[in-house]
């Protein structure tokens, strides 16, 4: 059982997974074998020491595999950059979709953009963005508003950079 086990993650992970715990297992045993032929060189505990450090370092990669790697974090986090969320963009603003009704934002009439970190009673901290217009306050929070990294793609394209406050 243990063996299929076994098997099924090394299958699903790349041959030089496979090789890597081979080699070292193999090495292992052999040095384990051969034990009183190195023991006056006193390599043996080093060998074995280093044997059992890349095993279970390569055991522990097997049996958590929901570390990702750099290729799919990249693609997950490009998706975020591309999903417009709640927000339309037109060349001189965005509109919003709020409680079944849409408001248009134009880039000129935005005055000031916060980003806020505080600290909440619920979560860790509560961290977003607040935009000003003449008429209106907006609060977007990262958590709970979909489409904000590419709304903050947005306005650091189409804002000017000197009304742009970061608060910490």
């Amino acid at each position: 059982m243990i063996s299929v086990q076994l098997n099924y993650y090394l299958n699903i992970y790349s041959p030089n997974m496979k090789k890597l715990i081979a080699i070292t297992s193999l090495v292992l045993v052999l040095t384990l074998y051969n034990y009183p032929v190195y023991d006056d060189k006193k390599i043996t505990f080093a060998i074995i020491f280093i044997c059992l450090v890349v095993l279970a370092f390569s055991i522990s990669k097997l049996y958590s595999p929901e570390e990702k790697d750099y290729a799919s974090f990249e693609k997950e986090m490009d998706k975020q950059h591309e999903y417009d969320g709640i927000f339309q963009y037109k060349t001189d603003g965005f509109y919003i979709q709020q409680n079944n009704s849409m408001e248009f934002i134009k880039w000129d009439k935005i005055m000031a953009v916060y980003s806020f970190s505080i600290p909440s009673q619920f979560n860790d901290r509560q961290s977003g963005l607040e935009i000003i217009t003449d008429e209106k306050s907006y609060e977007f929070d990262y958590k709970v508003t979909p489409g904000i990294m590419k709304l903050e793609d947005q306005l650091s394209t189409n804002f000017q950079v000197g009304n742009w406050i970061r608060q910490r």
